[in-house]
């Protein structure tokens, strides 16, 4: 028989309790045998922690006392999870639905492949299918793409955070999130990270997760996501280039933000809003503020 080494599923909730109530159903149907589920109630309002607890006993739950964040509230769940004796980690976004065979088939990719720190599925949006994480160190930019490949496991630098299945010896050694992020880039960082201390992230494209996208920042929270993205994405640039590098990286970033800066207040309203926040969160990096800001 295959070993089948514990994973605590991590399931961060902040908004959206009809999605987390979804993938918590979605969960009920793995064919993984060796799983527990720890929810991490990330301060939410109106006594949603308290209501998924009473609606869903089976499940270990963590109730913060407020917001940390993305990385923050994954930060505090893991090391619940390592506590615990965790062997695998798998961090799930709760506006997911997740198959049958999904953790098995990571599971089985961490198994087989010794140097990778991280596996991670394929992720069905409206968008299509994507998950193969790059950067582009000149341009400044990290995309999702679709694998070249369905069915063979292949490498690349990062992995999306909504779906990531942890090797607790690698987080051991590398360290968690970096809560300077806050929201937004901390799953490449972290994946930039293992592959600086000779660990692979590994795509998975036989696995695969349905996903939302962005559902905790949609409505009155749309201005985070723009907020936390420019700000993070010169923080990790800036960490991770140097010399002319940088240099040819930050005039990218610059000439993309200027051509944001001409069409979108002709757009509409919310176009404007949304560059107001990127133009804050750029004078913050300039101010090195980091974690949480004050947005609303």
């Amino acid at each position: 028989m295959l070993p089948t080494p514990l994973v605590y599923i991590l399931i961060l909730h902040w908004r959206g309790i009809g999605h987390t109530m979804y993938c918590l159903d979605s969960l009920k149907n793995l064919d993984y045998p060796n799983y527990k589920i720890l929810l991490v109630d990330n301060g939410s309002q109106n006594a949603e922690g308290a209501a998924l607890c009473r609606d869903y006993p089976e499940i270990e739950t963590l109730l913060l006392d407020k917001n940390y964040g993305f990385s923050g509230g994954c930060n505090k769940g893991i090391d619940y999870c390592i506590d615990k004796n965790a062997e695998y980690i798998w961090l799930l976004n709760n506006d997911t639905i997740v198959p049958s065979d999904t953790l098995s088939h990571l599971v089985q990719a961490l198994g087989h492949d010794t140097k990778a720190g991280a596996a991670g599925a394929c992720l069905n949006t409206d968008k299509g299918k994507t998950g193969k994480g790059r950067i582009n160190f000149a341009k400044g930019k990290t995309t999702l793409k679709a694998p070249d490949d369905f069915e063979t496991n292949t490498s690349c630098q990062w992995l999306s955070g909504s779906n990531l299945l942890l090797r607790t010896a690698t987080i051991k050694e590398v360290g968690k999130f970096n809560d300077d992020y806050f929201l937004y880039f901390e799953d490449v960082e972290l994946c930039a990270r293992m592959t600086k201390a000779g660990w692979t992230c590994l795509l998975v494209p036989r696995a695969s997760i349905d996903h939302a996208d962005g559902a905790s920042t949609k409505g009155g929270f749309a201005s985070w996501r723009n907020y936390y993205y420019a700000r993070n994405r010169l923080y990790f640039f800036n960490a991770y280039t140097s010399g002319l590098m940088r240099i040819w990286c930050f005039i990218n970033i610059a000439v993309h933000m200027l051509r944001r800066i001409v069409i979108w207040p002709l757009s509409s309203p919310e176009k404007k809003k949304l560059l107001e926040a990127e133009y804050l969160g750029t004078w913050h990096f300039l101010q090195n503020k980091r974690g949480q800001a004050d947005l609303i």
